[in-house]
């Protein structure tokens, strides 16, 4: 119900964004430490790229830069199975910073690929019934990039694992 409340709000244009300049380093770190105990305890590799890079400081609205890193992660960890690997990798480029949240899970069949942001959509990849999700946490995540005048990427490859990539704005 909350994440049903949440997309009809960003839908229905009642969530301004509040942009600032911001350190992506520090936001990801920060959403990444949720995630370190689940890791653990599920046996995942949780691996970190491009940290110790130079990085410009990015644009954007942090709280729903944040949720985007939340839903991409728990994507991430409810479909990669126990000795699985996880990798959040920030990467600089000429305009801002990619941020990329790839997955060796069970991967994404072609066919659904196109559905993925839609609302409601789901299919239970895993065939574990407390993997069913919602079907709104990409279709939040989508409506977060187009807020901030972004594409939300995906490529995946059944069997092999998932990336999800978005690029914010350097700071100038």
């Amino acid at each position: 119900v909350g994440e049903l409340f949440e997309l009809s709000r960003l839908e229905s244009n009642q969530v301004k964004l509040v942009t600032e300049a911001f350190d992506i380093r520090e936001l990801v770190s920060d959403v990444s430490e949720k995630f370190s105990l689940m890791a653990q305890q599920k046996q995942v590799q949780f691996e970190f790229s491009g940290f110790e890079a130079p990085l410009p400081k990015v644009v954007g609205d942090i709280s729903l830069i944040e949720r985007v890193l939340q839903n991409l992660l728990d994507n991430a960890f409810k479909f990669t199975p126990s000795g699985g690997k996880i990798i959040l990798q920030l990467d600089a480029k000429s305009e801002g910073v990619e941020v990329t949240v790839s997955d060796t899970g069970v991967g994404i069949p072609k066919e659904d690929i196109p559905h993925l942001f839609e609302r409601y959509y789901t299919r239970n990849r895993t065939g574990d019934q407390k993997n069913a999700g919602s079907g709104l946490g990409l279709a939040i995540v989508n409506k977060i990039m187009e807020l901030h005048n972004r594409v939300i990427q995906v490529r995946s490859e059944p069997q092999k694992g998932t990336s999800f990539s978005f690029s914010l704005p350097q700071f100038a």
